[in-house]
This record gives structure tokens, C-alpha cells and sequence, in this order.
């Protein structure tokens, strides 16, 4: 199956809307994180032109995504052991929050929820997903591990398929 072709300004849009830590992403690609912010917001050089990723780290760029993507896809919201897929509500469930904790190397916990859960405050998301050490916590209904699962497997599958392409020069 051939990838569909993005511009890193279409990626940029879609990272953003899915609140993506750009960090991660520089650090997959083996750059720095000023280098791919400096490229996607097409920053000017000290030539006054504006930036845009070269050849070679949109290769890296490439092959970041594609781990990115495979990554996410084995990131599913699953509990330790059956009993507690049967209740309710799931709490403190070390699974839950070991997937969580690798969610949130590559994606903002706190917008995502917003968007996919509709959590508006940082309070409830905090109170609800709290990753910190020593004592990490989780709150989630059956239904919010649902959604969750379902846009993360979106955001991995579309990654997955795409292959970011050189912008055309402006001459």
C-alpha cells in the first residue's frame, strides 16, 4: 500500500491537534528540538529565508514517525487481569498506567483528554491521570479506556500511513 504524501506544514497541523510533544519527535530523529521546531514554523536562518526540513532529516523525520506510530499501536489501554476489566470504573491499575506513562513520552496528556474525553479543567485530568512518582494514579471508566484506545490506534494508523515529502521551492 503506497503512503499518502504530506508537506511538514500538514504534519505540523496534525501534530498540533493531537497536542504531540515535540521533543520526542527530535529525538527520534536524532536532532535538536530547536531544529524541528525551528523547520515546522519555517523560521528565518541568518540568510533571512525561512527554514524547512533538508533532505536528509526529512528522511529522519520518516523513520521517527514510522517508530513513532509503531509505538503508540502496542500502547493500548489494557488492565492487569481480568477482574478489574470487569469493573466499572479502573483504579491504579499499574498496566493502565505503564501504557499511560509511554503515551505521554509522545503526546500532551492534558489536551488530550480535553479533545478526547472532554475533560475542560487540569484539575479533573490530574486528579483522574496522575503519572508522577512515587505514587502514581489513575481513574478511568471502561468507557474513557475505550475512547482513548480508539484515538490513540487513529493517531498511530494515520502516522503510520503517511510519508512526509519536501516542500516545493518558492522561486
Amino acid at each position: 500500500m503506497d503512503k499518502i504524501k504530506v508537506s511538514q506544514d500538514e504534519l505540523k497541523t496534525f501534530l498540533e491537534a493531537h497536542d504531540f510533544v515535540r521533543v520526542a519527535i527530535a529525538k527520534k530523529m536524532g536532532v535538536s528540538e530547536s531544529t524541528v521546531g525551528d523547520c515546522f514554523n519555517h523560521a528565518l536562518n541568518r540568510h533571512g529565508k525561512p527554514m524547512s526540513f533538508t533532505k536528509r532529516n526529512i528522511e529522519l523525520l520518516n523513520t521517527a514517525l514510522q517508530q513513532i506510530a509503531e509505538e503508540l499501536s502496542t500502547c493500548k489501554l489494557k488492565c492487569s487481569n481480568e477482574e478489574a476489566a470487569t469493573r466499572r470504573f479502573i483504579n491504579d491499575d499499574p498496566a493502565i498506567i505503564e501504557s499511560l506513562s509511554r503515551i505521554s513520552e509522545y503526546i500532551k496528556l492534558r489536551g488530550f483528554t480535553y479533545k478526547v474525553l472532554g475533560w475542560k479543567s487540569r484539575r479533573t485530568c490530574e486528579n483522574n491521570i496522575n503519572l508522577k512518582e512515587p505514587n502514581p494514579r489513575v481513574h478511568l471508566k471502561r468507557e474513557e479506556i475505550e475512547l482513548i484506545n480508539t484515538e490513540i490506534l487513529a493517531i498511530a494508523s494515520t502516522l503510520a500511513g503517511w510519508e512526509v515529502v519536501a516542500d516545493e521551492p518558492n522561486d
